[in-house]
């Protein structure tokens, strides 16, 4: 898979700007090649992959790249577009 986290900073930008967590697992499902590992359900029978990616999104906060707007909801900062080379 991608960088998980350059992955989901590219999955917040093609939708918008902004997506909930379903939308960034959607796109990640589509445009990523995920193993029978990422989709074997764990914790309160999600995937792996949405436990990876959730952690990774918390991450992107701490860095200042994602936002959190709403319950679920994360928009691209400016640092986030930056990392993107869209500025």
């Amino acid at each position: 898979m991608v960088e998980w986290e350059y992955g989901i900073i590219l999955a917040v930008d093609e939708l918008g700007g902004s997506a909930s967590l379903q939308e960034i697992y959607a796109f990640l499902e589509k445009k990523e090649p995920l193993t029978g590992r990422h989709l074997q359900a764990q914790w309160e029978e999600r995937p792996a992959y949405q436990h990876q990616a959730r952690s990774h999104i918390s991450n992107l906060c701490q860095k200042q790249e994602l936002v959190r707007v709403d319950r679920g909801r994360y928009a691209l900062t400016e640092k986030g577009r930056a990392r993107l080379g869209r500025d």
